[in-house]
């Protein structure tokens, strides 16, 4: 029996750490380059949006066609990645992002990338929602000033501002007090969708110590990431954190209403495992909603080892689905 404890200790380790704990920002193959797309557009730079209660400026920029003859354009909110806690706006314009990009612009959508709280031990993620609500609020107000379409909008993201995103646009329903425009659809590059599966809140003691012995770096920094994100210690207040992770998680906000959603998740993410998207895809199943699930072959976390034809593929599809839930204009 002795024998049989140590072999199954073992194996959920080598699971636990393959699948859960590799937050850090491993490279499992090279980064290509990309050669960059032609973009050609009108920026609105550095229009600040909101104070935080610092009184810092918060920032967004907006992409927008050159020839829009004073229409309102539909809109689409890029939430930039980043652990939840760096990164920044212009990245919608960096590697297969920036194809994705021109061929909004080419399909004549409207481009807002914004800046929002980082998260750290007193700043938690409660607040970089609160932003991203501010942003639609702040196109529901600014909608004539820079020819918004406020009827026609969504929301997309990769990795933490995936999980934003998804956060943003599944709980939408939940509270219209503020009477913002409703969302009409999410797309999901390789995001969190279960925080519990995913930092392994439920682990056994000893298959924790085994982790914190080898992987003591690793180990460090899911503690940490969990205390920024929910303000609970995992050691010290478990139920608690394991509860606010349910709360902050994506796949138990699937409803019937629930926006249709668009899911694309590499099968060499060593940062946030595949099975977060399928996780996600099984929900939405269950709900019957409309989505889209594609597998990127041998893509890592973030995409950066992708080829020039699956940043195409990926740019394509995307607006294709976004096309397919923008409301015809009168």
């Amino acid at each position: 029996m002795k024998v049989k404890y140590r072999i199954v200790l073992v194996f959920s380790l080598i699971i636990l750490s393959i699948l859960s704990y590799k937050l850090s920002h491993e490279k499992i193959n090279s980064d290509v380059s990309l050669p960059k797309p032609k973009l050609s557009y009108n920026l609105h730079r550095d229009i600040s949006y909101k104070n935080t209660p610092e009184n810092l400026p918060l920032k967004l920029d907006i992409y927008q066609p050159k020839n829009t003859n004073g229409k309102k354009l539909p809109v689409a909110i890029y939430i930039h990645g980043g652990a939840w806690s760096f990164g920044s706006k212009e990245m919608i314009t960096y590697k297969f992002r920036a194809y994705i990009l021109s061929q909004l612009l080419q399909n004549q959508y409207t481009v807002i990338s914004a800046d929002f709280t980082n998260i750290d031990s007193d700043k938690h993620v409660d607040r970089s929602l609160q932003d991203i609500q501010d942003i639609i609020k702040w196109i529901r107000d600014n909608d004539t000033i820079y020819n918004l379409d406020k009827e026609n909008i969504g929301i997309l993201g990769g990795s933490s501002g995936a999980h934003l995103a998804m956060m943003t646009a599944y709980s939408q329903n939940n509270d219209r007090s503020q009477h913002l425009p409703v969302l009409n659809y999410v797309v999901n590059l390789y995001g969190p969708t279960d925080l519990n599966e995913l930092f392994r809140t439920d682990a056994r003691p000893a298959i924790q110590k085994w982790f914190k012995f080898y992987y003591p770096k690793t180990y460090k920094t899911r503690h940490k990431k969990i205390k920024q994100l929910t303000g609970f210690d995992i050691d010290n207040q478990k139920n608690k954190a394991i509860q606010r992770c349910r709360e902050l998680s994506p796949v138990n906000y699937i409803t019937k209403n629930t926006v249709p959603t668009l899911i694309f998740h590499g099968n060499e993410d060593a940062v946030v495992d595949i099975r977060q998207a399928e996780l996600l895809v099984e929900k939405l199943k269950e709900k019957k909603i409309n989505h889209q699930y594609f597998v990127v072959d041998n893509a890592n976390h973030t995409f950066n080892n992708i080829s020039l034809e699956d940043a195409n593929d990926i740019a394509e599809k995307t607006v294709n689905f976004i096309k397919r839930y923008t409301k015809k204009q009168d």
